[in-house]
């Protein structure tokens, strides 16, 4: 048989039919070993709901204190481990209490608690029980046995053996704590331990939402921080009454005026009185005769020939520098000495 007997066939129609063929044997394939993968939530998230939580606390617990210490002083001090007791039950149960499953923090991160199994909301309810009512119970529990001074009991007593359980009690839960922590850190789960007691565990509420990090409130704090840092160095190196005088000095000189203005009410005081004590007296004694001023204490003489107190025109000096000046003339000032009755 020739090749011109043989059938003539299409090549793109053989290669599209091995491509659908092939196709559905990789989407067949593919069903089949279709992973469902769930986004992991980030630990940076849920410490920062945390934060966000102990905040809010903060920002209520203000006007709680000041409300209090209106209606009696010092009650916040006797009652403050109640109050706080009492906001934070409040806002859980204001937020995970009320079928939202989770707290303004976690809900500001996208966070939601999920459980697997049964009994959800009474696992929520026991969460906040323990985490909220245990926490006040153990921590009055313990002030009450330092206040009644179990710590200093004699050994071997009831008393004494009762504290010595209780401390182990505590560092044994503090051990706990921070195993649970470092195993949070490592896997992302249960970031407290009545959470994996509970079986709890924070999931994103929408995960299709975008869960980048975004630093750019953590970069406006820092530079913010470090501003505020510099001002508060640089301030105490800066002396007001010397920059003053700079300025007003490079600002007359811009104008070509003299270097400093001269009050004539000044400039015609009689020379037993100090220009500057006249200067800082009010305006009182300023419109009283000159007699009644301050009159010049240990008379120091500046190389203008005028005189001051010797405290006033050192203190000027100090303060002002090189930018000095005499409230008599406006000449400039760097040295004085003392005036010698001839």
């Amino acid at each position: 048989m020739s090749s011109a007997d043989l059938p003539q066939t299409d090549p793109q129609q053989r290669w599209k039919g091995s491509w659908q063929d092939a196709k559905t044997r990789l989407l067949s394939n593919t069903q089949r070993t279709a992973l469902h993968v769930v986004p992991r939530t980030a630990r940076v998230s849920k410490l920062d709901a945390d934060l966000l939580d102990d905040e809010l606390t903060e920002m209520l617990r203000e006007p709680v204190t000041h409300a209090l210490s209106l209606v009696q002083p010092g009650m916040m001090d006797s009652w403050k481990l109640e109050i706080d007791t009492a906001i934070k039950a409040i806002l859980f149960w204001l937020s995970v209490g009320s079928h939202r499953r989770a707290t303004y923090g976690q809900t500001l991160q996208n966070l939601t608690y999920k459980v697997q199994g049964r009994n959800f909301h009474q696992r929520l309810h026991m969460f906040g029980i323990l985490s909220i009512g245990g926490g006040y119970l153990w921590t009055r529990l313990l002030r009450h046995l330092s206040l009644r001074g179990w710590a200093d009991a004699p050994a071997g007593s009831m008393r004494a053996r009762l504290w010595a359980l209780v401390d182990r009690l505590e560092r044994l839960f503090k051990i706990v704590t921070l195993v649970n922590f470092l195993a949070f850190i490592s896997t992302g789960q249960y970031k407290t331990v009545v959470e994996r007691l509970l079986g709890l565990g924070l999931v994103y509420a929408r995960p299709q939402m975008s869960h980048s990090v975004s630093f750019e409130f953590l970069n406006r704090q820092m530079v913010w921080h470090a501003f505020t840092e510099f001002v508060m160095f640089a301030l105490p190196l800066v002396n007001p009454a010397r920059a003053r005088a700079w300025m007003v000095r490079n600002v007359r000189a811009a104008l070509h005026l003299p270097a400093a203005s001269v009050d004539p009410a000044v400039a015609a005081l009689p020379e037993h009185i100090c220009a500057i004590c006249f200067t800082q007296t009010d305006e009182a004694q300023q419109q009283g005769s000159a007699e009644d001023a301050n009159h010049i204490i240990n008379p120091y003489v500046t190389e203008c020939g005028h005189m001051y107190c010797y405290v006033c025109i050192r203190t000027k000096i100090m303060a002002e520098g090189d930018e000095c000046c005499c409230l008599r003339c406006g000449s400039q000032v760097k040295q004085v000495c003392q005036h010698v009755e001839q």
